[in-house]
């Protein structure tokens, strides 16, 4: 009999023990820390309509591209960097500071001060952000 239970508190201890495919992952920004390619923008506000469907492009001899870089601040939280360019002009850059990675779900997103105003998946950045008084839309779409 202590030879049965000695042998079931080996077993156990052998199944109990992490597999190399059960280490859990990395934090959270790791994984979608890094620079993105602008693949389409728009910007709306009172004033000015800007909307590019399709980056990069060319027109009339200026090309306009940009990016997004994501920068770790902690296990959960990213710098978001937005950099809009165009050739013979001033770069257009906005930073978010601080931007939680959470998940939703099976999703991922960004919040900035409790809101969602992202999507990541490692691969791309979906940003959707409007607000009505003053009215400001913007929105991009960015890919490894």
């Amino acid at each position: 009999m202590k030879q049965l239970i000695a042998f079931l508190l080996i077993a156990f201890a052998f199944t109990a023990c992490k597999k190399e495919t059960d280490i859990e992952p990395g934090p959270l920004a790791d994984r979608f820390a890094g620079t993105y390619k602008l693949s389409s923008f728009r910007y709306v506000d009172d004033t000015q309509k800007i909307e590019f469907p399709t980056l990069p492009m060319t027109a009339n001899g200026t090309t306009i591209s940009g990016k997004v870089t994501l920068t770790k601040k902690s296990d959960k939280t990213l710098d978001m960097t937005f950099l809009l360019t165009a050739t013979g002009m001033d770069d257009e850059s906005v930073t978010f500071e601080g931007v939680e990675v959470r998940q939703v779900g099976s999703e991922y997103g960004l919040f900035a001060e409790g809101s969602r105003i992202a999507d990541v998946d490692g691969s791309s950045v979906i940003f959707n952000y409007s607000e009505s008084n003053p009215k400001l839309e913007m929105a991009f779409v960015a890919r490894k």
